[in-house]
């Protein structure tokens, strides 16, 4: 996680919850497994990227959101 946060420092928030200590934010964003990543624009959901990611992985799916 402290990988992809330093390769989108100045772009994007990398934020890691803990949902058993945060169960409110889980279900006000419906996470129904984990690991989830969530990529959010105004508090909104855009997309989700389900099960554990490589941080190439993770950084190409952002990518094609920006």
């Amino acid at each position: 996680m402290r990988t992809i946060a330093e390769k989108l420092a100045g772009t994007a928030a990398v934020i890691q919850v803990n949902t058993q200590e945060n169960p409110a934010l889980a279900s006000r964003f419906v996470v129904r497994g984990i690991p989830v990543t969530m990529l959010l624009r105004n508090g909104r959901v855009v997309d989700q990227l389900p099960g554990a990611q490589t941080v190439e992985a993770v950084l190409a799916w952002f990518r094609r959101h920006t």
